[in-house]
């Protein structure tokens, strides 16, 4: 009886644990993901190549990182491997190859990778305030598709602005 009593025990606080830790999981990937959008966008709106932008940038990618690398350990959505795990393949890989550019130094291939890098990452945020945020998953009652349509305008605006704006932001190179 006793040894029954223990394994129930062990079940029960093995199952809080799990919890906790998923609970955990979910606040720092949350505290990334914000972290994530303001460093972001500093970035993109501060002058760029300073000592201000390597310090910001190089926050912005440890943020990302953790957050990508967070992501992997979350499975409520689909019990396993799902969609948005191959979103943060694609996520990481931008990251990374932006990374490995500017390493390089090559600063048009680390623009183009960084920039849509935090495309996907405005684009992961629209996909969780249409999933968690009442409103706004009342809002897909009345506008369905609003947020793949969001979506779409920040893709869209990524494929015709970054051209144009590349020479601003690294010249020639």
């Amino acid at each position: 009886m006793e040894v029954q009593s223990q394994q129930v025990l062990s079940a029960a606080g093995g199952s809080a644990l799990s919890g906790l830790i998923k609970k955990m999981l979910a606040i720092l990937h949350t505290a990334l993901g914000f972290a994530s959008l303001i460093f972001g966008l500093l970035v993109l709106c501060w002058r760029k190549g300073d000592r201000r932008h390597r310090l910001v940038g190089r926050a912005y990618f440890f943020s990302m990182l953790g957050l990508n690398l967070s992501s992997f350990g979350m499975y409520r959505l689909f019990d396993g491997w799902g969609f948005f795990h191959w979103m943060s393949l694609a996520s990481l890989t931008t990251l990374l190859a932006g990374y490995v550019a500017i390493r390089y130094r090559k600063l048009v291939p680390h623009y183009y990778f960084m920039v849509w890098s935090y495309i996907g990452l405005l684009c992961a945020t629209i996909s969780e305030i249409f999933a968690q945020i009442e409103v706004a998953t009342a809002m897909l009652a009345v506008v369905p598709s609003l947020d793949t349509y969001l979506m779409l305008v920040l893709i869209g605006a990524g494929l015709f602005l970054l051209p144009r704006y590349q020479s601003q932001f690294v010249g020639g190179a």
